[in-house]
C-alpha cells in the first residue's frame, strides 16, 4: 500500500519522501493500516527502478539531500490498476489497506467503480452461501463452542464486509467528493512543513470529511479555511 500512496500523492504534484512520510505519521495511518512511514524511501527506489516515478530535481547535498520526484504515465496507470484491484479485495478485520481507499476514488470513474464493488460483493455473498452449507455438515449438538465460533466469526465478518461495500455503492458521489478534496488538500498544503502540528489538525481533517459528507456545497470554502490554519 505505501507504494500506491506515493503514486497518489505524486498524482497530485511533484513533491519528496518527507512529505509523504509526514503526512502518513500526521493522519496515523500506520496505527490502522499496514502502512508504515519507515518504508517510504526503499517503496521510493523501487518505483523509480520500475520507472513508475522519476527524479525531476534535487536540493542539497549527501544525507540532507531533498529529492523531489513526479510521477510518470506508467506511474498514473498503476495507480488506476491499483485501485480497481484494491476494491476486489476483501477486508481484514483489522489493519486492511481498504479502510483508506476512499481518498484514492477520484483516480477511477464511477460506473468502474461501482461495477467492481458489485462483482466483489457477488464474491462475498458466495462464500458466505459456501459456509453456511459447510456449517450445516460440521455443525451439531456434539460440535465444540470454538468450531461453532469459527463458523459466526467468518460468516460475520463477511457480512460485515458486504455492508461496508453496500455503505461505499450508497454513498459514493459523497466519498468522491471526499477524495477530491483530500486531493486538492494535499495539492495546496505543504506536510513537510508542519512540524509542529498537534492533534487537533487531524480532528480538523475529519471534521471537514463529515462537513463535505453533510454539505457539499460548502466544501470549498471549508477547505479554505482549513488550509488557512494548517499553514499557520
Amino acid at each position: 500500500m505505501i507504494k500506491v500512496l506515493i503514486l497518489y500523492y505524486l498524482s497530485l504534484k511533484p513533491t519528496h519522501g518527507y512529505e509523504i512520510q509526514r503526512f502518513i505519521q500526521i493522519n496515523h495511518m500506520d496505527k490502522w493500516t499496514k502502512i508504515q512511514s519507515g518504508s517510504i524511501y526503499y517503496a521510493i527506489n523501487k518505483l523509480q527502478k520500475e520507472k513508475l516515478i522519476i527524479l525531476k530535481e534535487e536540493y542539497g547535498f549527501s544525507s540532507k539531500a531533498r529529492r523531489i520526484y513526479e510521477i510518470t504515465d506508467k506511474g498514473r496507470e498503476e495507480l488506476k490498476n491499483f485501485v480497481e484491484k484494491e476494491l476486489d479485495n476483501e477486508i481484514f478485520p483489522s489493519g486492511s489497506d481498504k479502510f483508506i481507499i476512499y481518498p484514492l476514488l477520484n483516480t477511477l470513474d464511477k460506473q468502474s467503480m461501482i461495477l467492481h464493488i458489485n462483482n466483489h460483493i457477488n464474491k462475498l455473498e458466495e462464500k458466505i452461501s459456501y459456509l453456511k452449507d459447510w456449517e450445516k455438515i460440521k455443525i451439531n449438538n456434539k460440535s465444540l463452542g470454538v468450531e461453532r465460533i469459527s463458523f459466526e466469526m467468518m460468516i460475520s465478518n463477511l457480512e460485515y464486509q458486504i455492508k461496508w461495500h453496500e455503505a461505499l455503492i450508497e454513498q459514493i458521489d459523497q466519498c468522491i467528493n471526499v477524495s477530491k478534496d483530500i486531493s486538492n488538500l494535499i495539492s495546496k498544503f505543504d506536510f513537510s512543513n508542519a512540524e509542529a502540528i498537534e492533534s487537533s489538525t487531524s480532528d480538523s481533517i475529519e471534521k471537514l470529511k463529515q462537513e463535505i459528507l453533510n454539505n457539499p456545497e460548502q466544501a470549498s470554502e471549508k477547505l479554505d479555511e482549513l488550509i488557512r490554519k494548517l499553514s499557520k
